[in-house]
């Protein structure tokens, strides 16, 4: 990227953030303008994403057919292809074992739509969090076994589940994994398909299973093609999957780069022309009439998917994505909608005791939480909500029986994977792992108090971070943001992790109205006015006391956040996301 001059500020924002705008060079604007017929706004800010001019096409208007990488790249992907197409002609029923999550979910209904077409029989088996904890188990093999199924496909899940592994071989039981986790315990499969694999060359890494299987699903489509299995009968169109597999691509929290960002929004395009009739069911319940975008489905599809498995029956998303009848389907819809509402019953309550108990501790480098009574399908969202208030890493831990099951959520610029592995390395943990951002680990009870004293210990080591800033796409005035600038923005969809929406910097402003909202009185709504007596609505969710009284004594500041339309009785109207703001 061609950048003329870079500014970052010396004074901390009011949530302690530096800010941070890299103004492109009028140049390189003018350059992408014109190449792409954009308005200059959309121009800058495509400009100050760090995009190669050579992928800018690929970024702006992806195709499968140019785009979409060749399943062959990744190791093992042939071979598992050639295993399963010798099970597939020999009519054997075939096992598909999928993660309890979003991922897990999206990546077991395409594999088994795709069977179902091509009339291959299949036995699912979704895990139950508390009862059969992550990934294979005793039970699943166990439940395979009963049923005379040979070939198990392990999906989102199993790479790292050695002794599971082993003990299907001894039950007779072959495997095949298509994960995406990291590598540390690898067992024995019949076959693995991970792109973290030592000497896999794909350069997929940031695929997630979902979009791991709907490669797997078109190379062997392609092979099936090449047999002539398709001579007498019909051949399925994978675009028809697209749509759940941009579901598991953005709630698996992967960046949206590349073939994620292709994957995705060509799945946004199916579900917004002709969706998966369970998701066209959801979408209805949830009352989204909207044009559905990224957000809509990480925000309200997704986690009403993603209650199933944390607090429900873990078979009710994958259901809700392989049925065909919409009164079946209306029942599930409303079951995961009620699981997904009970799930944030179970949070608040647990949310709220947390706070209580870090209602006296100051200066805190991590947070350290355990409680008998917090359900195990809820901690991570805890952890992330602690984090978001606290600015600070958290692990909370849910107790049961001497065991503890945690959940820790990071900040930018420490790396929680490598602090679970130095952990387990210790003798701390039993088992632990994740990414850099999130991560799950087990232990022993009796382990707890020697855990927190050591990251205590080595506090000054584990938790130092750099200084938090936050980078701007965009310098504007409030009569910028009109609805022809915010529907051309829809160009640089779709938005994610990696991805997010532009942030957008308005200098100068005042609130002249204000008013808190919400069922818990947690939100505010307010009026934006600049020096130029031009106004927008504004709303801040989940409001920081600090930020309430510069609004509410009409102080001056400059303030950053997102813009978007709120439509309301065929209205639409521009509306600011106040995310932080900077007193004058």
């Amino acid at each position: 990227m061609q950048v003329s001059n870079c500014l970052i500020e010396e004074n901390k924002s009011i949530k302690g953030n530096y800010w941070a705008y890299q103004k492109p060079s009028i140049n390189f604007v003018e350059k992408i303008k014109l190449s792409f017929n954009l308005s200059n706004i959309i121009a800058s800010i495509v400009a100050n994403r760090n995009i190669d001019d050579k992928n800018l096409d690929y970024f702006l208007n992806p195709t499968l057919k140019n785009n979409l990488p060749d399943p062959s790249t990744l190791k093992n992907m042939d071979s598992s292809i050639k295993i399963l197409l010798e099970k597939i002609f020999r009519n054997n029923t075939l096992g598909i074992l999928g993660d309890y999550d979003v991922d897990g979910a999206t990546s077991t209904a395409i594999l088994f739509k795709y069977f179902e077409f091509i009339g291959v029989n299949a036995e699912i088996y979704i895990p139950d969090r508390i009862k059969d904890g992550y990934g294979i188990s005793k039970n699943s093999i166990d439940h395979f076994f009963r049923k005379k199924v040979n070939l198990l496909v392990s999906l989102d899940c199993g790479t790292n589940d050695a002794e599971f592994i082993a003990y299907a071989r001894e039950k007779g039981i072959e495997i095949i994994v298509i994960d995406h986790h990291e590598v540390k315990s690898l067992g024995s499969p019949l076959s693995i398909i991970n792109p973290k694999l030592k000497g896999d060359t794909s350069n997929l890494n940031n695929l997630c299973t979902a979009g791991l299987v709907f490669l797997f699903v078109i190379g062997l489509n392609r092979e099936l093609r090449k047999k002539n299995f398709f001579k007498n009968k019909e051949e399925i169109n994978l675009k028809e999957l697209l749509d759940i597999v941009a579901v598991g691509t953005i709630c698996d929290l992967v960046p949206l780069h590349n073939e994620n960002r292709l994957l995705v929004k060509k799945g946004l395009e199916k579900i917004n022309l002709k969706p998966n009739i369970g998701l066209s069911v959801l979408k209805s319940k949830l009352e989204l009439e909207n044009k559905i975008k990224s957000t809509d489905i990480a925000y309200y599809i997704g986690p009403c998917i993603n209650a199933a498995g944390r607090i429900g029956d873990p078979f009710l998303g994958f259901n809700l994505l392989v049925k065909n009848n919409k009164k079946d389907l209306e029942v599930i819809a409303e079951k995961l909608i009620n699981s997904n509402n009970e799930r944030k019953t179970l949070e608040n309550i647990s949310y709220n005791q947390a706070k209580m108990l870090l209602k006296n501790l100051t200066n805190m480098k991590f947070i350290f939480l355990h409680s008998k009574t917090w359900h195990p399908g809820i901690i991570g969202i805890i952890a992330s909500r602690l984090v978001q208030e606290y600015k600070v890493p958290a692990f909370v831990m849910n107790i049961d029986e001497n065991k503890v099951t945690g959940s820790v959520r990071s900040i930018k610029n420490i790396d929680i994977s490598k602090i679970l592995a130095k952990l387990v390395d210790e003798g701390f943990l039993e088992s632990g792992g994740g990414h850099a951002m999130a991560g799950g680990f087990k232990l022993k009870e009796e382990k707890l108090s020697s855990l927190q004293n050591y990251l205590k210990e080595n506090s000054y080591v584990f938790f130092k971070s750099e200084n938090s800033t936050i980078n701007i796409d965009l310098e504007a005035k409030i009569s910028d943001l009109n609805l022809e600038m915010i529907n051309s923005m829809e160009q640089l969809e779709p938005f994610g992790m990696g991805y997010p929406e532009p942030k957008i910097l308005i200098k100068k402003v005042s609130s002249v109205y204000s008013k808190i909202i919400g069922k818990n009185k947690t939100h505010l709504s307010c009026t934006l006015e600049d020096i130029y007596g031009y106004r927008i609505n504004a709303m801040i969710f989940n409001f920081e006391n600090s930020i309430l009284r510069v609004i509410e004594e009409k102080r001056e500041f400059d303030v950053i956040g997102k813009v978007s339309l709120n439509v309301w009785e065929n209205k639409k109207i521009p509306q600011f996301f106040i995310e932080d703001l900077r007193i004058i």
